[in-house]
């Protein structure tokens, strides 16, 4: 039942919906989109949002799979980070819409959407001389299927009956620094304290992502508590002014990414001699604002290359934070929240491949024959 002089009503389903004109078409009729939300409140807001960013203004091919993006994105921005809009912004324009743009979303079928898939895969390079990697182009495809499943629940075309191709993502082993190594880079880091090597200790002690180590600032950082405080990340997002991307401080990557972590002590203690001699917000800064991840990285790998470390990328820092923690016997559920993962499954699937010694440990558990 709707409320008086809103377009806000609930739904069968128990779910509260609100609908907003999202332009006309070329005959001059009105077109309408739907926000949803268990909360007429939520709703509520999400209209108000809708509307504000909703032009009222004619689309020359309605029903058009370019039309169904542009009234999807308008409301799927509503919800998505800063850097996943830029990231989508770009597939679209540059791959999507390109090729499917111009199809009427009614006569958009599976086969079609199959074929533009393997030719991504093959030579979907915007130069077209070679491919794209499978988790690039099952980005896409998970684009494409969200905007027809809004179009089909909007009644502009019928579900697909085929299933969608999306490549999975080829599985790499996972790379990480045994513990020999390990303790060489901490040795060399403590006994050479600057703040890119604060930076470095803080991945291989408490997992932060890359992003997260450049915006964390001293506010996020409770001596008293000894916790440590994961709040933002920096994010690279289409620039405000021309053409180009921008860093800029952004909410974490999900939900579940907003979490706190202990300090132990010895890390605690380095921090705060840190704390006394900086002159900036950020932990890893010696200037007003923060180090990019592209420079930060850099500053890394020299690092590794001077002790004569295996090359690998900053991210394997967190990989390596995450099975000793393993090898330690860390409960999953405990390195799941510390890593911010959405679900225990993540830890599970990503960690529990543990090294060949660990496994040994274990089976040496087993009684003797």
């Amino acid at each position: 039942m709707s409320r008086h002089g809103e377009k806000i009503h609930k739904r069968k389903d128990g779910r509260w919906e609100g609908r907003y004109k999202v332009g006309n078409d070329e005959y001059g009729r009105t077109i309408y989109a739907s926000v949803y939300d268990k909360s007429y409140a939520k709703v509520k807001e999400k209209l108000r949002a809708a509307e504000n960013s909703s032009s009222t203004k004619s689309f020359a091919n309605s029903n058009s799979f370019s039309y169904a993006v542009e009234v999807w994105f308008s409301f799927k921005k509503l919800k998505l980070k800063k850097a996943t809009i830029h990231k989508y912004e770009y597939l679209l324009e540059k791959h999507i819409l390109p090729s499917l743009g111009g199809i009427e979303i009614s006569k958009l079928d599976a086969n079609t959407i199959n074929d533009f898939a393997e030719k991504k895969l093959k030579c979907g390079s915007l130069d077209g001389k070679k491919g794209l990697s499978k988790s690039y182009v099952r980005t896409m495809m998970i684009i494409v299927t969200s905007v027809i499943d809004y179009a089909s629940h909007e009644g502009w075309c019928l579900p697909l009956v085929s299933k969608i191709y999306k490549p999975a993502p080829e599985k790499t082993g996972l790379q990480i620094l045994d513990i020999n190594e390990q303790q060489i880079l901490e040795k060399n880091l403590i006994e050479n304290m600057s703040l890119t090597a604060i930076g470095i200790l803080l991945t291989l002690q408490t997992g932060l992502r890359i992003g997260e180590i450049c915006a964390l600032s001293w506010d996020d950082l409770d001596f008293v508590n000894n916790i440590l405080y994961v709040r933002s990340t920096v994010s690279r997002i289409k620039s405000l002014y021309g053409k180009g991307t921008t860093l800029v401080i952004d909410t974490p990557k999900t939900e579940a990414s907003f979490r706190a972590i202990p300090l132990n002590n010895k890390l605690k203690n380095i921090l705060i001699v840190i704390k006394e001699q900086s002159t900036s917000k950020y932990v890893i800064s010696d200037t007003h604002s923060f180090v990019s991840p592209r420079t930060f990285e850099y500053r890394y790998h020299k690092i590794m290359k001077k002790l004569d470390l295996p090359n690998l990328n900053y991210h394997a820092l967190r990989h390596t934070f995450a099975t000793r923690c393993i090898e330690y016997g860390v409960d999953v559920k405990s390195l799941s929240e510390i890593l911010g993962h959405a679900n225990v499954s993540i830890t599970l699937n990503t960690y529990v491949h543990s090294s060949m010694q660990l496994k040994r440990i274990q089976l040496d558990k087993l009684p003797t024959l």
